[in-house]
């Protein structure tokens, strides 16, 4: 098997552990911001792992997806892999922007990775729903059930970043997204590749 596919496809498995955790901690961590502050520096070892670990499955995953796309040259692979690496840079601002940072500045980093995980998710899934709209590897059931998961993450993704929904209000289709990666990881398998 090539290493991009593995890559995809163990990203894609992985991913799930982080997304997991990480909505877990948020429904620990305190709602107002001050003391979410505080709670994130006092738990520092957990996040910063976290968040390095996210990174690297999300890295795996756009190393994938930048393979199908040199490999298949297909505009929706190319929008996935686009998403992938506007995804990419949120890490760096979380993992810089809160540890051992004033509150103001924790906020605008926070701020600033939402906005651009909300956008790079966008990107990424709007390609996913044109990868399985067109897809001719799955089993029917398999193919719409990626479109309707697909298009719902799409459309939340959507509105949260036209500011009609809080950005905590879309976490809540985060089992969905779990669901997506699995499917995103089986077809990393039957896809064939020269």
């Amino acid at each position: 098997m090539k290493l991009g596919k593995l890559l995809w496809i163990i990203g894609s498995v992985l991913i799930n552990i982080t997304v997991g955790i990480y909505i877990y901690l948020s429904s620990k961590a305190p709602l107002d911001p001050l003391e979410r502050h505080e709670y994130v520096n006092e738990n520092w070892q957990i996040y910063g792992m976290h968040w390095k670990a996210e990174f690297l499955f999300m890295t795996m995953i756009a190393i994938g997806a930048l393979y199908f796309t040199f490999k298949l040259k297909e505009v929706r692979w190319a929008i996935i892999s686009v998403g992938q690496l506007i995804l990419l840079t949120t890490y760096p601002i979380m993992l810089g922007g809160y540890q051992n940072t004033s509150f103001e500045m924790s906020e605008m980093a926070n701020q600033m990775a939402t906005v651009v995980f909300v956008f790079g998710n966008l990107i990424f899934l709007g390609g996913l729903l044109k990868l399985y709209i067109s897809d001719t590897y799955l089993k029917k059931w398999l193919k719409w059930t990626a479109i309707v998961l697909s298009g719902i993450t799409f459309l939340t993704f959507f509105i949260t970043y036209m500011d009609i929904i809080e950005w905590q209000q879309a976490l809540m289709i985060g089992p969905l997204i779990n669901i997506l990666y699995l499917i995103n990881a089986f077809y990393g398998v039957k896809i064939k590749v020269d």
